[in-house]
């Protein structure tokens, strides 16, 4: 018998200073749950990605995630409580508030290696 459901997807984000990566994603909400020599595994509400303490520039800037959540304010909020300018030596940045795209309400925000987030909120 063939079993190909999938129980998880986890992507490989890059970070150029990984040590402030690693406070950025503490910061905004995600649990450092496993670290190793090369990486950080982050999770949030049983989902998760590996921070690794590895970065290509060319990789970094058109690498993108999608995040759908319930309550796009409450993500909002937290970001801009976040000071990204002050406390992520500008590296990090808010691109959006919430705004209508693409048939949805969405915000997009970098992290401080230049990785885009587009955070929709689920209909």
């Amino acid at each position: 018998m063939n079993n190909f459901k999938v129980t998880s997807l986890t992507p490989f984000i890059p970070a150029k200073d990984y040590k402030l990566s690693r406070l950025f994603y503490r910061d905004l909400g995600f649990k450092e749950v496993v670290t190793i020599k090369i990486g950080s595994r982050f999770e949030i509400d049983n989902f998760g990605f590996w921070l690794q303490d590895y970065y290509v520039e060319e990789w970094a800037g058109n690498f993108m995630l999608c995040s759908y959540v319930e309550d796009i304010q409450s993500w909002f909020s937290r970001l801009k409580k976040m000071n990204l300018d002050a406390e992520y030596d500008k590296k990090a940045r808010l691109q959006s508030e919430p705004h209508e795209q693409e048939g949805g309400i969405m915000l997009q925000f970098a992290d401080p290696s230049g990785v885009l987030w587009h955070v929709r909120e689920d209909d």
